[in-house]
């Protein structure tokens, strides 16, 4: 399928590795982006707050100041779409990844085209396409469908990219259930519908940041062995009157 017109893109690249850097440059500058690269962390840190970017691609195992740190860093502010991109590949990792804030997880060795498929993909959950705007409201919190803002009591919340995608996904179809696989490849794309882990990581960020008491969802429920809910399940049918004798 065409992917339609590329868009430049700001990218920052944070890699020891200075050949893997160089080919990570190579290739997002070939795609027509907007490319800075650095080696280590206090340098990723320094430009985060200089100057913003719409995707950061982050090494985990950095020197100075490690990709834990940054993107502990990222949470609560004007968050770019992360990927970390790591020679560790063990699930505890990717987990751990997607808790802190990143949008996805990228195992070394890849090659160039999974890499600016990634990138379309965290970049296309951050700009979903446009509706008009129809705000759900659920309890305290309040989604615009067009805008993808979201707030709680009155207060509008911070969310990455990929969370924003989630609850607007889920609100468009308040009180009733979407199933796992759906939400996968809605939010992420078909490439993910196996990534239940994504999912749940997601969904219990968002309960930390909407729901008045997380371990009691009453916001994004969970449906078992189907999926998630927003908001509560409709009220069932009324009983057809009898009919008169």
């Amino acid at each position: 399928m065409d992917p339609g017109p590329a868009e430049t893109l700001r990218i920052l690249v944070v890699e020891d590795d200075r050949a893997l850097r160089a080919v990570l440059v190579s290739t997002t500058e070939a795609a027509g982006h907007q490319v800075v690269a650095v080696g280590d962390g206090l340098a990723a840190t320094r430009e985060l707050r200089a100057r913003p970017f719409d995707v950061v691609l982050l090494d985990i195992g950095l020197p100075v100041v490690d990709g834990w740190h940054i993107l502990g860093e990222l949470e609560g502010r004007r968050i770019p779409s992360v990927i970390v991109i790591s020679a560790r590949g063990e699930e505890r990792d990717k987990v751990r990844a997607l808790d802190l804030g990143a949008d996805d997880y990228l195992a070394k060795p890849f090659g160039s085209e999974e890499l600016l498929a990634r990138v379309r993909a965290v970049v296309r959950r951050a700009r979903p396409p446009a509706e008009p705007s129809r705000v759900v409201e659920a309890g305290e919190v309040c989604v615009d469908l067009g805008t993808g803002a979201v707030h709680r009591a009155g207060e509008e919340v911070r969310l990455s990219p990929t969370e924003r995608a989630l609850v607007v996904e889920l609100a468009r179809h308040a009180g009733r259930v979407v199933d796992h696989r759906t939400l996968l490849r809605r939010v992420w794309g078909p490439e993910y519908a196996g990534e239940r882990n994504y999912l749940r990581t997601f969904v219990q960020r968002l309960r930390l940041k909407l729901e008045a008491d997380p371990s009691e969802p009453r916001l994004i429920v969970t449906v078992e062995r189907e999926g998630y809910r927003f908001g509560p399940a409709p009220p069932p049918p009324r009983p057809a009157p009898p009919r008169g004798g």
